[in-house]
Protein backbone atom coordinates (compact mmCIF):
# COMPACT_ATOMS: atom_id res chain seq x y z
CA UNK A 1 0.00 0.00 0.00
CA UNK A 2 1.34 3.44 -0.93
CA UNK A 3 1.47 6.55 1.21
CA UNK A 4 0.70 10.21 0.66
CA UNK A 5 2.73 12.83 2.53
CA UNK A 6 2.16 16.52 3.10
CA UNK A 7 5.05 17.19 0.72
CA UNK A 8 3.16 15.30 -2.02
CA UNK A 9 0.12 17.58 -1.77
CA UNK A 10 -0.11 20.83 -3.72
CA UNK A 11 -1.82 23.92 -2.36
CA UNK A 12 -3.61 26.44 -4.55
CA UNK A 13 -2.97 30.18 -4.79
CA UNK A 14 -6.70 30.80 -5.39
CA UNK A 15 -7.45 32.36 -1.99
CA UNK A 16 -4.40 34.70 -2.01
CA UNK A 17 -6.02 37.08 -4.49
CA UNK A 18 -5.39 40.14 -2.26
CA UNK A 19 -1.66 39.36 -1.96
CA UNK A 20 1.32 39.00 -4.27
CA UNK A 21 2.36 35.66 -5.71
CA UNK A 22 5.64 35.90 -3.81
CA UNK A 23 3.71 36.26 -0.55
CA UNK A 24 1.78 33.08 -1.37
CA UNK A 25 4.98 31.16 -2.20
CA UNK A 26 6.70 32.29 0.99
CA UNK A 27 3.89 30.86 3.11
CA UNK A 28 3.77 27.56 1.20
CA UNK A 29 7.47 27.03 1.83
CA UNK A 30 7.05 27.91 5.52
CA UNK A 31 4.22 25.40 5.94
CA UNK A 32 6.11 22.51 4.34
CA UNK A 33 4.41 22.25 0.97
CA UNK A 34 6.67 21.24 -1.91
CA UNK A 35 4.25 21.75 -4.79
CA UNK A 36 1.81 24.52 -5.67
CA UNK A 37 -1.23 24.13 -7.92
CA UNK A 38 -1.72 27.30 -9.90
CA UNK A 39 -5.17 28.85 -10.40
CA UNK A 40 -4.69 30.99 -13.48
CA UNK A 41 -6.37 34.21 -12.42
CA UNK A 42 -5.40 37.75 -11.48
CA UNK A 43 -3.50 39.15 -9.71
CA UNK A 44 -0.95 36.33 -10.04
CA UNK A 45 -1.52 35.30 -13.65
CA UNK A 46 -2.92 37.25 -16.57
CA UNK A 47 -4.36 35.30 -19.48
CA UNK A 48 -7.07 36.43 -21.86
CA UNK A 49 -7.87 36.01 -25.54
CA UNK A 50 -5.16 38.53 -26.52
CA UNK A 51 -2.15 38.23 -24.22
CA UNK A 52 -0.78 36.24 -21.29
CA UNK A 53 1.80 36.17 -18.55
CA UNK A 54 5.06 34.30 -19.03
CA UNK A 55 4.82 30.73 -17.76
CA UNK A 56 8.60 30.54 -17.69
CA UNK A 57 8.81 33.55 -15.35
CA UNK A 58 6.17 32.07 -13.04
CA UNK A 59 8.03 28.74 -13.01
CA UNK A 60 11.27 30.49 -12.07
CA UNK A 61 9.52 32.30 -9.22
CA UNK A 62 8.10 29.01 -7.91
CA UNK A 63 11.46 27.28 -8.14
CA UNK A 64 13.24 30.16 -6.40
CA UNK A 65 11.33 29.17 -3.24
CA UNK A 66 12.32 25.53 -3.59
CA UNK A 67 8.85 24.58 -4.80
CA UNK A 68 7.54 22.82 -7.92
CA UNK A 69 4.63 23.75 -10.19
CA UNK A 70 1.74 21.31 -10.01
CA UNK A 71 -1.57 21.21 -11.85
CA UNK A 72 -2.54 24.33 -13.79
CA UNK A 73 -6.23 25.31 -13.57
CA UNK A 74 -7.47 28.06 -15.93
CA UNK A 75 -10.18 30.40 -14.68
CA UNK A 76 -13.59 29.28 -15.92
CA UNK A 77 -15.54 30.90 -13.09
CA UNK A 78 -17.31 33.52 -15.22
CA UNK A 79 -19.38 33.19 -18.37
CA UNK A 80 -16.70 34.98 -20.38
CA UNK A 81 -14.44 31.99 -21.10
CA UNK A 82 -16.13 28.59 -20.75
CA UNK A 83 -16.25 25.41 -22.81
CA UNK A 84 -19.94 26.11 -23.39
CA UNK A 85 -19.40 29.58 -24.86
CA UNK A 86 -21.51 30.54 -27.88
CA UNK A 87 -21.01 32.73 -30.96
CA UNK A 88 -18.21 35.33 -30.65
CA UNK A 89 -17.44 34.18 -27.12
CA UNK A 90 -16.61 30.74 -28.45
CA UNK A 91 -13.89 32.09 -30.74
CA UNK A 92 -12.46 34.15 -27.89
CA UNK A 93 -12.55 31.09 -25.60
CA UNK A 94 -10.55 29.15 -28.19
CA UNK A 95 -7.90 31.88 -28.16
CA UNK A 96 -7.94 31.87 -24.37
CA UNK A 97 -7.46 28.09 -24.23
CA UNK A 98 -4.62 28.28 -26.71
CA UNK A 99 -2.81 30.80 -24.52
CA UNK A 100 -3.54 28.77 -21.39
CA UNK A 101 -1.90 25.73 -22.96
CA UNK A 102 1.10 27.78 -24.09
CA UNK A 103 1.40 29.09 -20.54
CA UNK A 104 1.13 25.56 -19.10
CA UNK A 105 3.84 24.37 -21.48
CA UNK A 106 6.20 27.11 -20.29
CA UNK A 107 5.22 26.47 -16.68
CA UNK A 108 6.51 22.92 -17.06
CA UNK A 109 3.43 21.16 -15.77
CA UNK A 110 2.17 18.12 -17.60
CA UNK A 111 -1.44 18.57 -16.47
CA UNK A 112 -4.12 21.20 -17.04
CA UNK A 113 -7.50 20.79 -15.35
CA UNK A 114 -10.60 22.26 -16.98
CA UNK A 115 -14.28 22.51 -16.04
CA UNK A 116 -17.04 21.74 -18.54
CA UNK A 117 -19.25 24.67 -17.57
CA UNK A 118 -21.09 27.46 -19.35
CA UNK A 119 -23.46 25.29 -21.40
CA UNK A 120 -26.77 27.12 -21.80
CA UNK A 121 -29.70 25.39 -20.16
CA UNK A 122 -32.24 26.09 -22.90
CA UNK A 123 -30.22 23.91 -25.30
CA UNK A 124 -31.06 20.22 -25.64
CA UNK A 125 -28.75 17.89 -23.69
CA UNK A 126 -27.84 15.95 -26.83
CA UNK A 127 -26.62 19.14 -28.46
CA UNK A 128 -24.74 20.20 -25.31
CA UNK A 129 -22.98 16.84 -25.18
CA UNK A 130 -21.97 17.11 -28.82
CA UNK A 131 -20.59 20.60 -28.21
CA UNK A 132 -18.62 19.34 -25.20
CA UNK A 133 -16.89 16.67 -27.29
CA UNK A 134 -16.11 19.29 -29.94
CA UNK A 135 -14.52 21.64 -27.39
CA UNK A 136 -12.55 18.87 -25.70
CA UNK A 137 -11.31 17.77 -29.12
CA UNK A 138 -10.12 21.33 -29.81
CA UNK A 139 -8.21 21.43 -26.50
CA UNK A 140 -6.68 17.99 -26.98
CA UNK A 141 -5.49 18.78 -30.51
CA UNK A 142 -3.49 21.65 -28.99
CA UNK A 143 -2.46 19.92 -25.76
CA UNK A 144 -1.20 16.58 -27.04
CA UNK A 145 1.73 17.96 -29.09
CA UNK A 146 2.81 19.88 -25.97
CA UNK A 147 2.73 16.72 -23.84
CA UNK A 148 0.01 18.16 -21.59
CA UNK A 149 -2.68 15.86 -20.25
CA UNK A 150 -6.14 17.42 -19.94
CA UNK A 151 -8.00 16.64 -16.72
CA UNK A 152 -11.76 17.17 -16.59
CA UNK A 153 -13.14 18.39 -13.26
CA UNK A 154 -16.55 17.49 -11.86
CA UNK A 155 -18.62 20.36 -10.44
CA UNK A 156 -21.97 19.31 -9.05
CA UNK A 157 -23.45 22.65 -7.93
CA UNK A 158 -23.16 24.32 -11.35
CA UNK A 159 -26.14 23.31 -13.51
CA UNK A 160 -24.34 24.63 -16.61
CA UNK A 161 -21.58 22.05 -16.07
CA UNK A 162 -21.83 18.92 -18.20
CA UNK A 163 -19.75 16.82 -15.78
CA UNK A 164 -21.50 16.79 -12.41
CA UNK A 165 -21.59 13.08 -11.50
CA UNK A 166 -19.76 9.79 -12.01
CA UNK A 167 -22.14 8.90 -14.84
CA UNK A 168 -21.41 12.19 -16.62
CA UNK A 169 -17.66 11.61 -16.33
CA UNK A 170 -17.95 7.99 -17.42
CA UNK A 171 -19.83 9.00 -20.56
CA UNK A 172 -17.26 11.65 -21.40
CA UNK A 173 -14.26 9.36 -20.88
CA UNK A 174 -15.83 6.68 -23.10
CA UNK A 175 -16.53 9.19 -25.88
CA UNK A 176 -12.99 10.60 -25.67
CA UNK A 177 -11.31 7.19 -25.35
CA UNK A 178 -7.84 7.09 -26.87
CA UNK A 179 -7.13 10.78 -26.23
CA UNK A 180 -4.80 12.17 -23.57
CA UNK A 181 -7.58 13.06 -21.12
CA UNK A 182 -8.59 11.79 -17.70
CA UNK A 183 -10.91 12.54 -14.79
CA UNK A 184 -10.10 15.06 -12.07
CA UNK A 185 -12.03 14.62 -8.84
CA UNK A 186 -13.26 17.55 -6.77
CA UNK A 187 -14.04 15.93 -3.41
CA UNK A 188 -16.68 18.45 -2.27
CA UNK A 189 -18.59 18.14 -5.54
CA UNK A 190 -18.55 14.34 -5.31
CA UNK A 191 -20.05 14.32 -1.82
CA UNK A 192 -22.58 16.98 -2.79
CA UNK A 193 -23.69 14.57 -5.53
CA UNK A 194 -24.08 11.78 -2.97
CA UNK A 195 -20.94 10.02 -4.20
CA UNK A 196 -17.73 9.04 -2.41
CA UNK A 197 -14.04 8.77 -3.20
CA UNK A 198 -14.46 5.00 -3.01
CA UNK A 199 -17.12 5.22 -5.75
CA UNK A 200 -14.84 7.30 -7.97
CA UNK A 201 -11.82 5.06 -7.48
CA UNK A 202 -13.92 1.99 -8.23
CA UNK A 203 -14.93 3.48 -11.58
CA UNK A 204 -11.80 5.42 -12.61
CA UNK A 205 -8.97 4.19 -10.34
CA UNK A 206 -6.12 4.10 -12.84
CA UNK A 207 -7.13 7.15 -14.88
CA UNK A 208 -7.84 9.86 -12.26
CA UNK A 209 -5.00 12.35 -12.60
CA UNK A 210 -5.88 14.84 -9.90
CA UNK A 211 -7.86 14.82 -6.66
CA UNK A 212 -8.77 18.25 -5.28
CA UNK A 213 -9.22 18.06 -1.51
CA UNK A 214 -12.04 20.56 -1.17
CA UNK A 215 -14.37 20.71 1.83
CA UNK A 216 -18.06 21.57 1.89
CA UNK A 217 -21.05 22.47 4.04
CA UNK A 218 -23.24 21.36 1.11
CA UNK A 219 -23.73 25.00 0.19
CA UNK A 220 -21.71 25.08 -3.01
CA UNK A 221 -18.75 26.84 -1.37
CA UNK A 222 -15.23 25.44 -0.85
CA UNK A 223 -14.46 25.60 2.87
CA UNK A 224 -11.07 24.99 4.41
CA UNK A 225 -10.41 21.85 6.42
CA UNK A 226 -11.84 22.09 9.91
CA UNK A 227 -14.58 24.48 8.78
CA UNK A 228 -16.71 22.13 6.70
CA UNK A 229 -18.64 18.89 7.11
CA UNK A 230 -16.27 16.37 5.50
CA UNK A 231 -13.88 14.17 7.51
CA UNK A 232 -10.36 14.55 6.14
CA UNK A 233 -9.09 11.51 8.02
CA UNK A 234 -11.68 9.30 6.31
CA UNK A 235 -10.87 10.83 2.93
CA UNK A 236 -7.14 10.23 3.42
CA UNK A 237 -7.83 6.61 4.38
CA UNK A 238 -9.95 6.07 1.24
CA UNK A 239 -7.23 7.49 -1.01
CA UNK A 240 -4.49 5.43 0.62
CA UNK A 241 -6.38 2.13 0.88
CA UNK A 242 -7.66 2.70 -2.66
CA UNK A 243 -3.98 2.99 -3.74
CA UNK A 244 -4.52 6.31 -5.48
CA UNK A 245 -1.26 7.44 -7.06
CA UNK A 246 -2.12 10.63 -8.97
CA UNK A 247 -1.74 14.27 -7.99
CA UNK A 248 -3.42 15.61 -4.85
CA UNK A 249 -4.16 19.28 -4.24
CA UNK A 250 -6.11 21.60 -1.95
CA UNK A 251 -8.46 24.39 -2.89
CA UNK A 252 -10.71 26.60 -0.77
CA UNK A 253 -12.64 29.67 -1.80
CA UNK A 254 -14.66 31.80 0.56
CA UNK A 255 -14.43 35.56 0.82
CA UNK A 256 -13.83 35.27 4.57
CA UNK A 257 -10.46 33.63 3.84
CA UNK A 258 -9.14 36.37 1.58
CA UNK A 259 -7.95 38.86 4.23
CA UNK A 260 -5.73 36.37 6.09
CA UNK A 261 -5.43 33.35 3.77
CA UNK A 262 -2.42 31.95 5.59
CA UNK A 263 -4.60 31.20 8.63
CA UNK A 264 -6.64 28.82 6.47
CA UNK A 265 -3.42 27.29 5.15
CA UNK A 266 -1.93 26.84 8.61
CA UNK A 267 -4.95 24.90 9.78
CA UNK A 268 -5.11 22.96 6.52
CA UNK A 269 -1.44 21.97 6.74
CA UNK A 270 -1.88 20.69 10.29
CA UNK A 271 -4.93 18.66 9.33
CA UNK A 272 -3.28 17.25 6.21
CA UNK A 273 -0.22 16.17 8.18
CA UNK A 274 -2.43 14.58 10.83
CA UNK A 275 -4.71 12.79 8.35
CA UNK A 276 -2.02 11.54 5.95
CA UNK A 277 1.03 11.20 8.22
CA UNK A 278 -0.32 10.97 11.77
CA UNK A 279 1.65 14.06 12.76
CA UNK A 280 1.06 17.78 12.99
CA UNK A 281 2.78 20.14 10.56
CA UNK A 282 5.84 20.29 12.84
CA UNK A 283 6.29 16.53 12.81
CA UNK A 284 5.05 15.80 16.32
CA UNK A 285 3.26 12.51 16.93
CA UNK A 286 -0.37 12.59 17.93
CA UNK A 287 -1.75 10.48 20.75
CA UNK A 288 1.38 9.64 22.64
Amino acid sequence: MGTIKLSDIGNSNGHYRFYTFEFFLKHQKRLGFKRVDLFGATPHVWIDAYKRSSGQRIRQMIQSYGLMPGVFIPEFSSMRYTLGSEAESRAKTHEYLKRCLEFAGELGTGQMAVAANGFLLDTEEKQRRFRLTEELGYILDLAEPLGIRILLLNHFCDDTNMVRTIEDMDWCMRVMEGRNIGPALDVASAYEAGESIKDWLARFKDSIGYVCLSNTKFDGAKHYWGDGYLNLNDIAAELITGEYSGSVGCFCMLRDYLKTPWTADERTAKMLAWAFEGTDCHGQEHGG
